[in-house]
């Protein structure tokens, strides 16, 4: 797992820590948060304390990197950032998750350009693919800002998700033009 640190204008990305445990349950707990990842419900808190422990120990994924995001010099858990193999299909995806608070904010957005950005230029994954629920608007308009386009919907985590797909010489295209702009 990539344990780099990555800063944005007003946001510092760190490694995950076991001491983030309970911070990724509080906002787990919270059902607007995952009614998209969980929609049958969420599981019982002490299977997911037990899941995420045993990632958090693994230091998983193995392929990729997880990131804590706060504001910048302030440190509080507004949520995660991470690039991971996409279950078992040879793919990299970005996925996100943060506490309701931070909603409407443009963190997500900031966050996941600089995990993107690492991961196209430093880690040099191609293509980076991003799914989410159907209904979330929010997610997909997260992914679209970051240059991701959609490519149809695919089964993934027991679901029908759209999916989400940037090539690495896309993003370089798009980095170079926005420089010259």
């Amino acid at each position: 797992m990539d344990r780099t640190r990555l800063k944005t204008e007003r946001l510092s990305l760190r490694p995950r820590e076991a001491d983030d445990l309970e911070d990724f349950l509080a906002m787990d707990s919270d059902p607007e948060v995952i009614r998209y990842i969980y929609p049958e419900g969420p599981p019982e808190p002490e299977s997911l304390r037990e899941r995420y422990r045993a990632r958090i120990l693994a230091g998983w994924p193995q392929t990729g990197g997880f990131w804590i995001v706060e504001w910048k010099g302030r440190p509080e858990f507004l949520g995660w950032c991470a690039l991971f193999p996409l279950e078992e299909s040879g793919l990299i995806e970005i996925g996100y998750r943060y506490r309701r608070a931070t909603w409407g904010q443009g963190v997500a957005t900031e966050a996941a350009a600089a995990v993107l950005a690492h991961g196209f230029e430093v880690l040099k994954f191609d293509p980076i693919v991003g799914v989410t629920h159907p209904d979330n608007r929010a997610s997909q308009r997260v992914l679209e800002k970051l240059g991701l386009e959609r490519d149809g919907s695919a089964f993934h985590y027991g679901q029908d998700l759209s999916f989400f797909r940037l090539d690495r010489s896309d993003y370089e295209r798009r980095k170079t033009e926005r420089d010259r702009a």
